[in-house]
């Protein structure tokens, strides 16, 4: 039997191999610089601390890979030192900076891993990384790793990890977390990744101090994304299942170009008890996100769209069903994505589709929305003030007054928010409380009172800034709030049916947060966007309904419009049993093919 104990700082320079290890409290076990220390016992990794040890105890000193700043990382020049189990670099394996010992079983090579299982609970540490211009296959794969995770933006304990070049491909496998901000699957660089029938899990602990600071404002909470992308990468991902108690499945985050999400037959689900998030989140630039006959189950949204250059597409088709406790769709801060919902289903406790701050257009064809608040478009003011915010002012007791700037009977495709429905029947009310009062010039600048992402995101020395995005340079600034203050304040609801039966309200609309609220704070962040809505007369917050000759619309209840077009042989009703009148301003009008223009007001009695 091979034992060793250590009483001291032991600088480890070669692997070592043990029945029984001691380390005493003041020991340690270092290795020499650019290189770290595993310890595995019976091939699963453990952290090196101070206790008793014994089996077959393998001590791996290998070469630490340095991940150079990718991803939003860059934007603070921020790299990381990786430790991996298994590094493949241009089609080789990298036996330098891998930890063979950790490789339970199955086969490696620089073409393709097949059966192999990988397990740790050492903090931080990385399963398989793909790096160069390698194109590989993981076959079979089983890992599970526990622990903390530093930086996910970057992938650092990732299960698998692609960057650079490389084309991965991921079949049959299971990756499963248990760790603090730390990503089954992290894809980078100009990496193409593609997952067949694999599933992925992170069931994170509750970490109230990493619940998310800087994000707090969308209302996320939970401590960890299950895949992420980043920089210029494609990630498809067939047949796969998704089981995550964080703050978001497949997160955008540090982009370049262009990034890209292709679910296809796949299962998501986001649920626990300290939990509100995202299915997917179409941020930035050139990004696609498609859900192509999915099943997602969300706790707050199944897809966040903020396309910031009108360049991005987000789709759900082919019969995915978006389902959860809160919401469906969240436009925020969106610049023209066009947003397909096609021959799918969003069935959501509260509104079927929020938009808020955007001005977004949707291509909605053969769909089934069902709201459990019969809200089914939710369109608001913008209450997220931005990322850095510490209070929240709601207009409480302020009232609205009308910009003879803003014109109610044009429609604005740089502002207004555009639905284009056919083809279907809907249950359910469309409401437009848009105002010109603008939250978010009486928010407080400032942070929570918690650490955000264990202060990764602090300003940089000697500085004043609330964080290190606010040291870019000023000309970006300015861009950047012009592109916020440019999507804010009243916009115009645009409703275009063709074959498309609606039986609800469509209506300018009041906005309410709950009684007694008058501003809302990190430990708030749920009230977020939770408003409830009353139609009531037009104040800077336009509403045109056009109806095809094969489109109906029962009122069920008095709506206020500022345009409305009826083909010959459209239809609009009120309920069995009740009658419908219109008034443009003030003057009773028959209702008759042709358009009209003003205060309009259609009564049910």
């Amino acid at each position: 039997m091979i034992e060793k104990t250590v009483s001291y700082a032991l600088v480890l320079n070669e692997t070592l191999r043990l029945d029984r290890l001691v380390i005493e409290e003041g020991g340690s076990i270092q290795a020499p610089e650019g290189k770290f220390v595993t310890m595995t016992i019976g091939g699963v990794g453990r952290p090196i601390a101070p206790g008793k040890y014994v089996g077959d105890i393998i001590l791996s000193v290998s070469d630490l890979y340095h991940m150079p700043p990718h991803g939003l990382m860059r934007a603070m020049g921020r790299s990381e030192e990786f430790k991996n189990a298994l590094v493949i670099t241009d089609n080789r394996v990298d036996e330098e900076k891998s930890v063979p010992a950790l490789i339970r079983a199955g086969k490696a090579d620089g073409a393709t891993a097949e059966n192999v299982k990988i397990a740790s609970s050492e903090e931080s540490f990385n399963g398989i990384l793909v790096t160069g211009n390698s194109t590989y296959e993981i076959s079979n794969a089983d890992i599970e790793l526990d622990g903390f995770g530093a930086n996910d933006f970057m992938g650092v304990g990732a299960g698998v990890t692609a960057i650079d070049n490389t084309h991965v491909t991921l079949h049959d496998s299971r990756i499963v977390m248990h760790g603090v901000t730390r990503c089954a699957v992290h894809v980078g660089g100009d990496s193409v990744f593609t997952a067949n029938n694999c599933s992925f899990l992170n069931h994170s602990p509750d970490d109230q101090e990493w619940i998310g600071d800087f994000s707090w404002g969308v209302g996320f909470v939970g401590c960890n994304r299950l895949v992420q992308l980043c920089d210029n990468g494609t990630a498809y991902y067939n047949n796969c299942d998704f089981d995550t108690n964080g703050w978001g499945v497949a997160s955008i985050d540090g982009h370049d170009k262009a990034v890209s999400y292709y679910f296809k037959d796949c299962r998501m689900n986001l649920s626990g008890t300290n939990t509100h998030g995202y299915g997917s989140f179409c941020i930035g630039d050139r990004n696609v996100v498609s859900f192509d006959n999915c099943r997602v189950h969300v706790n707050g949204y199944s897809l966040i769209v903020r396309g910031m250059t009108g360049n991005a597409r987000a789709e759900v088709k082919n019969g995915t069903v978006f389902t959860g406790e809160r919401f469906g769709i969240l436009c925020v801060g969106d610049n023209h994505t066009p947003v397909t919902i096609a021959d799918s289903t969003i069935d959501t406790d509260r509104a079927a589709i929020v938009v808020k701050g955007s001005a977004t257009e949707f291509d909605i064809r053969n769909a089934t929305l069902r709201a459990g608040d019969n809200v089914i478009l939710q369109l608001m003011d913008n209450d997220e003030a931005g990322m850095f915010i510490k209070t929240v002012k709601l207009p409480v007791g302020r009232e609205d007054v009308y910009d003879p700037a803003h014109d109610l009977y044009t429609v604005d495709p740089d502002n207004d928010v555009i639905l284009h429905l056919s083809d279907m029947t809907v249950f359910g009310d469309f409401f437009n409380s848009t105002t010109n009062l603008h939250m978010e010039k009486e928010a407080v600048p400032g942070r929570s009172g918690k650490v955000t992402f264990g202060g990764m995101f602090d300003p940089k020395p000697n500085s004043d800034s609330i964080s290190f995005l606010d040291d870019i340079p000023e000309e970006k600034q300015t861009e950047k709030q012009s592109y916020d203050d440019g999507l804010r304040g009243p916009k115009n609801l645009v409703m275009d049916l063709k074959n498309t039966r609606i039986e609800g309200v469509i209506s300018a609309a009041t906005a309410a947060y709950r009684e007694g609220l008058t501003e809302i704070e990190e430990d708030l962040r749920l009230e977020m966007t939770n408003i409830t809505q009353t139609a009531a007369p037009t104040v800077n917050n336009g509403v045109h309904v056009t109806l095809d000759r094969y489109s109906s619309w029962v009122v069920t209840g008095t709506s206020y419009l500022t345009k409305l077009t009826l083909e010959h042989a459209a239809v609009v009703k009120a309920p069995a049993g009740k009658t419908l009148t219109m008034t443009v301003d003030g003057a009773e009008t028959e209702l008759l093919p042709g358009t009209y223009q003003g205060h309009i007001v259609l009564y049910v009695q």
